[in-house]
């Protein structure tokens, strides 16, 4: 019994420390939460059948093991996707490192898919199976 309340108590401290970096930003109409993301080598893949598109827009496939919010509707990976952008330059730059596998820290947007489970601490949890890169005046933006 102590050996699955110990368990229990794991679980839980481990869900809430894996929000802990999001950053939380209020907005007219709802919140918007943004996280740092290091893409490890061997631990992301491009799609490569989807490939570099008009826009800048490309795929990365993350195993849920390796994403830091939790995704119970997901049977194996997260797809990180890149909108279209009026300005590719930065979404060529990021593709072409990911492409020669480096490892490389990313900006994501986890809306709008993406429930609260609690506040305080902060406990999220993926609704579906992707996010975004983020975007802002219509560009990558690698910032939180």
């Amino acid at each position: 019994m102590k050996a699955i309340l110990l368990m229990f108590v794991f679980i839980g401290v481990a869900t809430s420390v894996k929000a802990s970096g999001v950053k939380v930003t209020p907005g007219k109409y709802h919140d918007d939460y943004h996280l740092k993301l290091e893409l490890v080598s061997g631990r992301y893949a491009l799609n490569t059948e989807y490939g570099y598109n008009e826009g800048g827009q490309f795929e990365v496939f993350v195993p849920k093991v390796n994403f830091p919010i939790a995704a119970p509707n997901c049977k194996e990976n997260i797809i990180i996707r890149m909108p279209y952008s009026h300005d590719t330059e930065a979404n060529k730059n990021l593709y072409d490192k990911l492409n020669a596998s480096e490892n490389v820290t990313v900006t994501l947007e986890i809306n709008p898919y993406v429930s609260v489970l609690s506040v305080e601490p902060l406990e999220l949890q993926l609704e579906n199976c992707n996010v975004f890169f983020r975007q802002k005046n219509g560009g990558y933006f690698n910032q939180l």
